[in-house]
This record gives structure tokens, sequence and C-alpha cells, in this order.
């Protein structure tokens, strides 16, 4: 299917036939194994139909599909089991931590780690690496306040609301960056509280990437001289990583305490993925245990064996010049749309470094057509490698057919009170601020 012949509607009658074949297992043909055995590679290969026929359209999240892993599907069915400590053996044979320990590695190299102060894990995605990052923040500075912007993550609220800790969210600048007046504001009443920022490198909708040196200064101006400082660099932290030296904004670990980064995003690992990097000196310290013979220092005790293959295939193997290779081609296609859009009447921009084009919601039967990352009236489609500048021809056809758009703008978010708990209410406003 091309670029061009876009599925009528996003999901209807396509899904409603998915659902009726994995109904279908109480069918006379399914009774036996070889029957079952059947059916199931039908079902399958009616899945597999299905994602061919959305790629083509499927543009709105920040997913690469360009990448060859299939050298790596001889290893695909066997149990990888990384339990524990990376950086410790287990008991448990079946693991790839050595490819782990490259992985991280890599990663610290390319976020300026200290090469003897460091350690990591892969991850299964940005939660856990916020959710990391926020638990060794609370247990270096327990009572600590979390400030975090009304554009960061989703994750990141809800990671506040189980660890009970209490939050106060940020507004934004037009750009979607936190807003670091409103920081200034917000730290001076609590400047006797430590400080945890959650600065998000790369929003969701806008690609914006928040200030780690001017969020610094803030807190130095407040004299709030406890502090941590945690990286959400989930989709742009690799791309900005591979700008070129002075070009890069800092996030790395010479200015906050941890970092994390998306592999499935970028990389387009099959599975979700990512890694979170600390200093070794500011890690959560784990105990060992005996039956696996190894360190419990991470979130969960058994991880993927495979996700750490797929990130060391792809920044050993494919090689780091290939991805900033492939980022500016990312990025140019994001210029390229931007170009197009508003010469076909859409007010779309985009930020300098960023591979997201944020445009007017498209009309239907254009906005049903075209997976695009929706909130109100703004969209936004995202160039990663792969995307090509067809897909954006054939995009700006469909929305010039539909009609003219809703207005757009900067997604406009709505400030959260922070829930009441015995920690917030502590702060006695419950952590809102009008």
């Amino acid at each position: 299917m091309t670029a061009t012949t876009p599925p009528a509607a996003r999901n209807g009658r396509r899904e409603a036939t998915l659902e009726q074949l994995l109904a279908d297992d109480d069918a006379a043909a399914v009774r036996d194994a070889a029957g079952r055995r059947a059916w199931g590679k039908h079902v399958l290969d009616a899945l597999a139909a299905r994602l061919d026929e959305d790629q083509p359209t499927n543009v709105g999240f920040p997913s690469a599909f360009d990448l060859d892993y299939s050298l790596l599907d001889g290893l695909a069915g066997r149990v990888l089991n990384n339990v524990g400590d990376p950086f410790a053996d287990s008991a448990f044979p079946a693991n790839t931590k050595a490819f782990e320990r490259q992985v991280v590695d890599m990663f610290a190299d390319l976020l300026h780690a200290p090469e003897h102060d460091r350690w990591g894990f892969v991850t299964s995605g940005g939660y856990h690496g916020v959710r990391y990052g926020l638990l060794n923040a609370r247990r270096l500075h327990p009572g600590g306040i979390v400030y975090y912007s009304n554009t960061a993550h989703f994750c990141v609220r809800d990671v506040v609301d189980e660890l009970g800790m209490a939050a106060v969210t940020i507004g934004v600048d037009a750009t979607g960056a936190m807003d670091l007046e409103d920081l200034a504001a917000a730290a001076a009443g609590y400047r006797d509280r430590p400080a945890i920022v959650v600065a998000t490198i790369g929003t969701t909708m806008t690609e914006a990437v928040d200030d780690v040196p001017g969020i610094r200064a803030v807190l130095a101006a407040a004299h709030i001289h406890r502090s941590y400082i945690h990286a959400d660099a989930a989709f742009s932290g690799l791309p900005l990583v591979l700008l070129p030296v002075g070009g890069q904004p800092r996030f790395d670990l010479g200015v906050v305490e941890s970092v994390s980064v998306s592999g499935h995003k970028l990389l387009g690992t099959p599975m979700p993925s990512g890694v979170v990097v600390v200093r070794a000196s500011q890690q959560i310290p784990g105990r060992w245990i005996d039956y696996v013979d190894t360190a419990a220092a991470t979130l969960s005790s058994s991880r993927s064996g495979h996700a750490p293959l797929y990130l060391w295939w792809a920044l050993k193997v494919i090689g780091v010049d290939v991805h900033r290779d492939r980022v500016e081609q990312a990025r140019r296609v994001a210029g390229y749309a931007v170009y197009q859009l508003n010469t076909v009447g859409v007010r779309a921009w985009r930020h300098p470094h960023a591979m997201t084009v944020v445009l007017d919601r498209p009309v239907d039967p254009a906005g049903r057509r075209w997976w695009l990352a929706t909130t109100a009236t703004t969209s936004h489609l995202v160039c990663v490698p792969g995307v090509t500048t067809a897909q954006i021809d054939a995009l700006c056809a469909d929305i010039t057919a539909a009609g003219t758009p809703a207005a757009a703008g900067v997604p406009r978010q709505i400030r959260r009170p922070v829930p009441a708990t015995p920690a917030t209410r502590a702060l006695g406003d419950g952590g809102s601020r009008r």
C-alpha cells in the first residue's frame, strides 16, 4: 500500500474484523492442534495486514519504522531475563547483561556521565525512567517538593501520585517549555523544602525543551541548595545529543542527577524500551538476594533480556553516525512539512530542533484517515526517520480536499491542584496556586 491510499477510517470495519477472528476460537476447525495453529496464523496474518495498512498514515507518534532488526529474529524465541543489577551477574545464565552494560555505557558517554561515576539499566519505557528518578530524589531529599510543567508527560503526574509526593505544576511559555518565572514564584513559597524538578526534554505535543541551566539558576536565586533534577528525555534526548557540540541544550549528567531516554522511539525497538542513567554515587542502593545471586537495584526484579540486544544493535552495529544522519534527514522532512502545510493554508510550525510539526487540527475525513496526535484544536505529526515527503504531500492533499482546519496554537493546559495526601497537606494549600 502506498502513502497516497490511506485507509478509509481509523477504526470501524477493519478492527471489527480482527475482533471477530479473535472471538472465533470455538469454531470446529480449531478444536484440534493443527486447526488451532492454522487459525492462529490466520489471525496473525490479519494483524500484520492491518499494521501494514496503517503504517503510511501512522505519523502522529514518535516511533520510527525504518530500522532493520531482522538479524535478531533468531533470538526472538529464547527466554532472556536480566534479573537484578545489570552490573552484577546472576544465578540465571540466560541473560544479556553484558550487552546491557555496553548499552548503559554508550548512553552514559552521550550524556557526559563521569567515566568512573555512572550506573543505569534498561527499562521498559519512559515511565520507569521517571519513576526511578523520582524514587531516587525522594530517597536523597525526603520531604522535597516536585515541580514539573503542565506539558510534561502524563506519567509524571501518575508517578507523583503513586509515590505520595508533594508537587506543584508549573505553567509554560509560548513555546510549551517550563515558564521559569512561574517556577521562581512557586519555588519562592517553599524555599525551606528541597526542590525536585522533572525537566521535560521534548514535550509530547510540541517537542519543547525545558531550560535546565535556567532551572538551576532559578533554584540558586531562591537559595534552594538541596535539589534534584531528573531529565525526562524520552523522545528528544537522543536526537538532541547528536547535535554538533555547542548546539546541544544542556541536560547531561553535569547539570542533572538522572536522565531517562526511550529506545522504541528514535531507535524503533520492536518492544517498549528505554535507559535510565544516574551517577553511581547517587544510585538507589541495592540489596543482595541470595536466591538469584545478584543485587536488587532496579525497579523490577525480572527484566527483558531482549530489549538490551536491540538497543545494543542500534547503537553498536548500526552506529551513532547513522542515527545522526537519520535525525538530520528527519528534520529536513519536518521543515518540508511546515512549508507544504502553510502553502495549502494550514497554520503549522516547529521548533528548530524538532521533528514534531504542530498544525491546526484537520477536519474529517482527513482527521480520520491520518493517525495524528490531537488535543482540542491542535494536532501534530512527527517526522521520525522513515517518514517521507511523499507522505507529507498525501497528507496535504487530504487536508485540502477536506476543507479548512480549526484554529490552533500551543495546546492549552490546565494547572492541576495536587491531590490531598499526608505529604501535600503539609503544604497548607494542597500544592495548588492560582
